[in-house]
């Protein structure tokens, strides 16, 4: 069996005054890093902010760029739009095709080993 602890006075002092400014300073080094913290965060949402203005305003220039375009070029753009279209469906249909000819190839190499 284990023995019973004899001296247990250490434990049933009160917390010494060296105790109480270690705690004191853990406090104030605890707020020093969060004003530090807050101050870093700010400083990195300021050039976020600034980037993202930066980028809106390039893309918002560039919108109405495209847009004037194909105000001045309706036919191009139509026919630009029906090509993109087409070559997706064509590029949509041979995979298509190409899976449905795995499957059925696989089918076939299944039923010729069973038969």
């Amino acid at each position: 069996m284990a023995e019973p602890v004899r001296n247990r006075s250490s434990f049933d002092h009160e917390p010494s005054e060296d105790f109480g400014n270690e705690i004191a300073t853990l406090r104030s080094e605890i707020a020093s890093l969060r004003e530090l913290f807050a101050e870093k965060t700010g400083m990195a949402y300021g050039k976020i902010a600034e980037r993202a203005s930066g980028a809106a305003s390039y893309v918002q220039h560039e919108a109405s760029s495209v847009a004037g375009t194909i105000r001045e070029h309706p036919a191009a753009t139509t026919t630009l739009f029906t090509l993109i279209g087409a070559i997706g469906f064509a590029i949509g249909y041979v995979v298509a095709t190409a899976a449905a000819d795995s499957k059925q190839a696989w089918y076939r190499r299944y039923i010729n080993d069973r038969f």
